[in-house]
């Protein structure tokens, strides 16, 4: 699996970590991702002495900025010459209301908007992969509703509400940009990965979950599965695609946030 390479946001701790070993020792080239220089050439380090192998490299951004996602991207593009799965991992959670130097909520850049740009502009790469795969972290705390005069909670935040807001997005984000890769080699699913023994876990809902072995099975499914190499625009939990709620099938829907996601990065996307 040396020609699959895999990039994995989110992969200096956690889920991201565990499913990042487990896919080196499997013989894929994964790309960790830090939120600096030093944290992912640590982890690559910490992953080549785990595993014994040297079939990983390493990228740094601040998920939260849009110049280091398009840094981060340009350096991929400088090292590699085709990508065959990208997972969006990352994640946070906050119980308060932080805004990044682009002065959005930061919850919202990082879960939902990171992933959008990141994928966009990774496109290209992918489609040079051989039945490439895109694999979006979501969580069955998602919402049925989206207000789009409302989408960065000014008013009435909570850290909850505002996490399952950016999963709600990331899911619709998926089944639109499924449609969208449909005549190409490119697949796209999400999946709730359980709930997981990660600090994000325990910050947002204070209990200790299921170990990182048992989360990282579910992303190394989505990313690997032989009988998932054609499915493309679902959401999976326990490895089994499962209905997401209602609103986030709605086509209409899912354009408008498409719009108004471009309009908040100043770039539109249409290279599918």
């Amino acid at each position: 699996m040396e020609d699959k390479i895999v990039l994995i946001t989110g992969s200096t701790d956690g889920i991201g970590y565990q499913t990042a070993i487990e896919l080196v020792k499997s013989g894929y080239h994964v790309i960790v991702h830090g939120r600096n220089r030093e944290k992912a050439e640590l982890t690559l380090k910490n992953i080549q002495r785990i595993t014994n192998k040297n079939n990983i490299s390493s990228v740094y951004a601040d998920l939260s900025s849009f110049n280091q996602i398009k840094e981060m991207v340009n350096d991929i593009y400088d090292r590699f010459n085709r990508l065959g799965v990208l997972i969006n991992n990352a994640g946070v959670y906050s119980s308060e209301r932080n805004i990044t130097q682009e002065g959005l909520e930061k919850t919202f850049a990082v879960n939902y908007i990171a992933p959008f740009l990141l994928t966009n502009l990774l496109i290209d790469l992918l489609k040079k992969g051989k039945s490439s795969r895109i694999v979006n972290v979501a969580s069955r705390v998602h919402s049925n509703q989206l207000n789009f005069n409302h989408l960065q909670f000014e008013t009435g935040y909570t850290g909850v509400k505002a996490y399952a807001r950016s999963k709600t997005c990331l899911i619709l984000f998926t089944y639109l940009l499924a449609d969208k890769l449909k005549n190409t080699d490119v697949t796209v699913n999400c999946l709730h990965p359980g709930g997981i023994n990660t600090k994000l876990l325990r910050a947002a809902m204070g209990f200790v979950g299921a170990t990182l072995s048992e989360g990282a099975e579910t992303l190394i499914y989505a990313a690997t599965a032989p009988e998932l190499e054609t499915v493309s625009g679902k959401y999976f939990s326990n490895n089994n695609p499962t209905p997401s709620k209602d609103i986030t099938y709605n086509k209409e829907i899912q354009r408008n946030l498409w719009k108004k996601t471009e309009e908040i990065v100043g770039m539109e996307f249409n290279n599918f």
